[in-house]
């Protein structure tokens, strides 16, 4: 007889959605105040999760509640940073038929 795992929830900071954590992509503020993509999901600082739908990235980063959730206003390098992660992973995926 095999065990149910637990599966780990997280929300995402635009929509609200609970989804498994594997499914949210993870940003975080470490210690010296800069921003990353945690593709890990271990990365020590304070994290942030979104979904993979565009209008999520939309309303994170041009509304503020990226950097709301991680306590800090985000500079114009950290902006970019997610940006182009988004550019680059997100966007060509919710464009693919």
């Amino acid at each position: 007889m095999s065990k149910n795992r637990h599966v780990p929830e997280r929300s995402c900071v635009a929509c609200g959605v609970k989804m498994p954590k594997v499914q949210l992509v993870r940003v975080v503020r470490i210690t010296q105040g800069s921003v990353v993509i945690d593709t890990t999901g271990r990365a020590p600082g304070r994290g942030a999760y979104l979904c993979r739908i565009p209008q999520c990235w939309d309303r994170a980063l041009g509304k503020g509640a990226l950097g709301r959730s991680l306590g800090q206003d985000l500079s114009s390098q950290d902006l970019e940073l997610v940006r182009t992660y988004y550019e680059e992973n997100i966007a060509p995926q919710a464009t693919a038929p």
